[in-house]
């Protein structure tokens, strides 16, 4: 068995976040902020004291770009089609 590249491994974790965020979104209609996703996903970022939850931010912004999240707001929900 080969061993795995880091782009492969990067690859892999990002889908296993998108997956995540999009169960979580599944499970709330009505819709989560990315502060929310991020404590539910326990993913919260801290640099010198500041939240910023870039992590989960990024992974939004990639689900929003493949039409597989909606932004309402603050709030994030998955399209009509998909629920």
């Amino acid at each position: 068995m080969a061993e795995s590249t880091p782009r492969t491994q990067a690859q892999e974790g990002l889908a296993l976040l998108k997956g995540a965020i999009l169960r979580l979104l599944a499970q709330r209609t009505d819709g989560l902020s990315n502060a929310e996703i991020a404590d539910l996903l326990a993913i919260r970022s801290d640099y010198q004291g500041a939240q910023k939850d870039y992590l989960s931010w990024s992974v939004l912004g990639l689900l929003l770009n493949e039409r597989r999240v909606v932004r309402e707001g603050r709030r994030y929900f998955l399209p009509r089609c998909m629920e």
